[in-house]
């Protein structure tokens, strides 16, 4: 990093922060930088022994933003002890701004004007940015809304309302009720019982209406120390996964996906076996009975009176519960989405293939995926009598099947390990000559500078060929880089069509 004035490394820091702040499982994060010197014993413990997802990411992102504003002069000191590879092998995050911080990637988002005045700044003349300044950055990156796009404002909005909890801080208060099951007290209707410390009082349900959501979920995050969101499910032979984020009731809140749609509990069920009476006892999760799950405060059924957007949904609210909250390809929940509407997944517009441009989404007609139009088109090509006849199609013939097959890759690349440029790792160059990566094979599918469908394969083997040279001695990205290649292997044979003769 030598090479990079403070200054650069200071934007991006700034850049970097919320997504840092977003890590999963932080702890080993936090102990390097404490033992930099960088985090106080206080603030680490402080951090260290919230329990919910929400404050964790709430307190590291304030620390990072203290960091920045109190001690710019450590920001390169604090880059080189995250990017020491024990930690990148554990964060995936910072390997991918390792990246783009030493090719350079970064520099590509900073406007003119800005990227003048770093290398100004580089030479002694650096001078401090207004928050004036700040504020244009935050203009400009804000994303345009369009129709069609999965629009997640009015969750945010219901977090960021000011309600009267707003003032107090939630990790150190704990709710109780000391009535049983069974027995009734109109009181806690009204009230709940709260301690902070060796302080007791009683908290208005009534003034806490506009933040009950978000209180809510700082509950269920605290009920269980995994922190986990996401709880594999099954009813007889119907299998999906149970999002805790919108599970509401039996009937309301989709909260099941299976391959094929989103589903509430009752709908799961009768899916599954329309016979079937007790949902909470039909469906199982993970090994046991949802009602056990339900029972252990691991989920929580929302009030009669909730009045969240699950509970009481507005039509376009019932519209976005069809769909994914994140991008099927890159897996965040950033920005806004462009929803298929034969299938529940979405997907930012540059991550699909081909691109979504802007005057499809604005056309009004229904869109499908590539999934879904590989899958309704798939019967309609002659099998293949060997894979060298495959190989020498031109793009042109099978683009669609290299679309198809390049989505099914870089969604299983579930951290993005393979998605971007890998030559910012130690001794990379020395070792690899051709580097490859799947995000610049989607940029040649989406430009279509391959003639055959040969020279596409060609590069996507390259990527396992530079992933089993590279990691001779890193057995956990060698068996990655294996799996996604079997993987590609099994999806090639099948999309084109190739007969089990022919193969090996």
């Amino acid at each position: 990093m030598e090479r990079l004035g403070d200054n650069e490394l200071l934007r991006f820091f700034r850049r970097s922060k919320t997504e840092m702040s977003c890590m999963e499982n932080p702890q080993t994060f936090l102990r390097q930088l404490r033992d930099y010197d960088l985090l106080l014993e206080d603030r680490y413990q402080k951090v260290s022994r919230m329990q919910s997802i929400k404050n964790i990411r709430n307190g590291l992102y304030e620390f990072l933003d203290l960091l920045e504003r109190k001690q710019p002069q450590d920001i390169k000191v604090f880059w080189s002890c995250v990017f020491k590879e024990t930690i990148l092998n554990e964060y995936p995050t910072l390997r991918r701004l390792r990246n783009d911080l030493m090719n350079g990637t970064f520099q590509s988002d900073i406007p003119p004007l800005e990227r003048s005045e770093t290398e100004e700044a580089d030479k002694g003349k650096r001078k401090d940015v207004s928050e004036d300044e700040e504020e244009a950055e935050k203009q400009e990156s804000s994303v345009k809304k369009k129709r069609k796009l999965k629009n997640r404002d009015v969750c945010d909005e219901e977090e960021e309302q000011p309600g009267t909890s707003s003032r107090v801080t939630r990790e150190k208060i704990h709710f109780s009720s000391p009535l049983k099951k069974g027995e009734k007290n109109n009181l806690y209707k009204s009230q709940l019982p709260v301690t902070c410390g060796e302080k007791k009082g009683m908290l208005s349900r009534r003034r806490l209406a506009n933040d009950e959501e978000g209180e809510r979920e700082e509950q269920t995050d605290a009920s269980h120390d995994s922190g986990r969101k996401v709880f594999k499910v099954t009813c007889g032979p119907l299998a999906g996964d149970l999002h805790e984020k919108r599970f509401a009731t039996e009937i309301l809140g989709k909260s099941i996906r299976t391959e094929t749609k989103w589903m509430t509990p009752m709908q799961f069920m009768q899916e599954a076996c329309p016979t079937y009476l007790s949902w909470k006892k039909d469906i199982e999760c993970e090994g046991k009975a949802l009602g056990d799950h339900i029972k252990a405060n691991i989920l929580m059924i929302h009030e009669v009176q909730c009045d969240c957007k699950l509970c009481k949904p507005q039509s376009k609210d019932l519209d976005d519960e069809k769909n994914d909250d994140e991008c099927f390809i890159c897996k965040t929940e950033e920005d806004e989405f462009v929803m298929c509407d034969k299938c529940p997944r979405s997907f930012h517009q540059k991550c699909h293939l081909p691109h979504v441009e802007d005057n499809i989404i604005g056309d009004g007609s229904q869109w499908m995926c590539t999934f879904c139009v590989y899958k309704a088109n798939e019967n309609l090509y002659p099998k293949e009598s060997e894979r060298e006849a495959a190989l020498s199609r031109t793009i042109s013939q099978r683009l669609l099947h290299c679309q198809y097959l390049l989505l099914c890759l870089r969604s299983a690349d579930k951290d993005q390990i393979f998605a971007s440029n890998p030559c910012g790792l130690e001794r990379y160059s020395s070792v690899i000559k051709t580097p490859m990566w799947l995000n610049n094979v989607a940029g040649k599918l989406q430009k279509k500078l391959y003639q055959t469908v040969g020279e596409f394969v060609s590069d996507v083997q390259l990527i396992f060929s530079n992933c089993a040279s590279y990691n001779q001695g890193n057995a956990g990205y060698l068996a990655l880089g294996n799996r996604l290649k079997e993987l590609f292997d099994k999806e090639f044979n099948s999309v084109f069509n190739i007969s089990e003769q022919t193969v090996g």
